[in-house]
């Protein structure tokens, strides 16, 4: 088991999760679950896989909240006390947190008799939040090292069904989207090192690496800086283009690489423009996604649903990081002082 190994399991890993819930009876059962508000949270790569069902959810007019479980747990607890509709989302399903949102959770049920509906995402069929849900959806992604990556895209790819299972519009034709997205994967994942090399060759030097994206595409963006910090060691963060723009920018000098995520939704021109600015300004920027004039680019297939863009986006990202690591002489997913598995606030 190693990283590389990982990355290059999950067509495989997508394809067994479509096959194993396209007609599985949960689906109905979630989309007859009475209007309640909907509350999402999750940590580290768990809470980014969130962001594309946050958006949907609330563009379908439901009431969506997304949170943090750290944040949930000790400012906003009284959220848990309703009847809504809690996803937690967590690879191991024992991370300290979570364990502490299945004890508050578990708490309310005992005395109140409207408690929340919590169905969770994780790797396995037995752990902790699993054991306490109402309805436990493991995506059976298998061992993974330190970095998440198959163990995120599967809970990406089951987290957009069960967004459309709730907001009442999960369709067949859902299943097969994901089907070709596996495929899209499997294909870009054998022969995409040109683009890959190119890009490297753009931000090897780069001491520090903005990636800005919009709209679902903050998931990218978040997971990827976290990936660059958890697998190179190297400072990053994700970014919304509108809030780059709004201070960040000033740092930008040729040493500061930026990715840009240039997804095929109704903000394409306007990440295309912030693309051209910023080597306006002298930095070295990468487009992941639709071409942009003046900067390097690693393109992605085009699909139809926008929401499930970001599970495309994400793998230059992870071969990004296998080729700075190997710069470094590191091994991505190696861990100094963390852990797979988080068990200290």
């Amino acid at each position: 088991m190693s990283y590389q190994s990982d990355v290059l399991e999950q067509p495989q890993v997508l394809r067994t999760l479509i096959h194993t819930y396209q007609h599985h009876k949960v689906w109905s059962l979630l989309s007859a679950y009475p209007q309640r508000s909907i509350l999402l949270t999750g940590m580290g790569a768990s809470y980014n896989a969130l962001y594309p069902a946050w958006f949907y959810l609330n563009q379908q007019g439901k009431t969506a909240l997304h949170l943090e479980t750290s944040a949930l747990i000790h400012y906003l607890p009284t959220l848990l006390e309703g009847p809504s509709i809690i996803v937690a989302v967590s690879q191991s399903g024992e991370s300290i947190e979570i364990q502490k949102l299945v004890e508050q959770i578990e708490s309310h049920r005992h005395h109140n008799a409207q408690s929340p509906v919590l169905i969770s995402v994780t790797n396995s069929a037995q752990n902790t939040l699993a054991d306490h849900s109402d309805v436990a959806l493991p995506t059976a992604a298998g061992p993974e090292v330190g970095i998440a990556t198959k163990t995120y895209t599967s809970s990406m790819l089951i987290l957009h069904f069960i967004a459309r299972a709730l907001a009442g519009h999960l369709q067949p034709q859902d299943f097969k989207y994901g089907d070709a997205i596996a495929s899209h994967t499997q294909i870009f994942l054998k022969e995409s090192q040109t683009d890959i090399s190119t890009a490297f060759n753009t931000l090897k030097a780069s001491t520090y690496i903005s990636i800005i994206g919009r709209g679902p595409a903050l998931a990218t963006a978040n997971n990827a800086a976290l990936m660059l910090k958890e697998g190179v060691r190297l400072p990053a963060e994700g970014y919304s283009g509108g809030q780059f723009r709004h201070g960040p920018r000033e740092m930008i000098v040729p040493q500061i690489g930026s990715i840009v995520l240039t997804s095929p939704d109704t903000t394409l021109g306007i990440n295309q423009r912030l693309a051209t600015d910023i080597v306006e300004y002298g930095g070295q920027v990468v487009c992941i996604g639709q071409p942009t004039a003046d900067t390097t680019h690693i393109s992605l297939p085009e699909i139809e649903d926008v929401f499930l863009h970001p599970l495309l986006e994400i793998l230059p990202i992870q071969l990004l990081v296998a080729q700075l690591a190997n710069q470094q002489n590191m091994t991505p997913g190696e861990f100094r002082w963390s852990g797979k598995v988080v068990d200290q606030e």
